[in-house]
């Protein structure tokens, strides 16, 4: 069976955006912005009740999300790259986006 990979990214880069802003929605004091298109994507996070960046929290996100088996890459800053392989299947996709969520999760409630 041929794959489309063009066709493919855009419709998964869809689901993956739509998962991420959920995710904005859901921890609107933490993270700031979402950006990227297709499947790459970035996750800018930012102090609680204040407009300032938060470079903490990435790294703590970015540490159990690994130790979940979910690799992200925390650039050192207030931000975490996302950029799962364009072939992923969609359940591997949203189960990733979950551990993500239970990372942000763990990471907020154990500071």
């Amino acid at each position: 069976r041929k794959l489309d990979l063009v066709a493919e990214t855009k419709r998964k880069g869809l689901i993956f955006h739509q998962k991420l802003n959920e995710l904005k929605k859901k921890y609107p004091d933490h993270i700031s912005y979402v950006f990227g298109i297709g499947l790459l994507a970035a996750l800018i996070f930012k102090l609680p009740d204040k407009n300032k960046p938060d470079t903490l929290l990435p790294s703590i996100i970015s540490e159990k999300a690994m130790q979940k088996g979910l690799l992200v890459v925390h650039t050192g800053r207030e931000s975490i790259k996302l950029a799962p392989p364009l072939t992923i299947t969609d359940e591997a996709l949203i189960e990733g986006i979950e551990v993500l969520d239970e990372s942000i999760d763990d990471a907020i409630n154990n500071r």
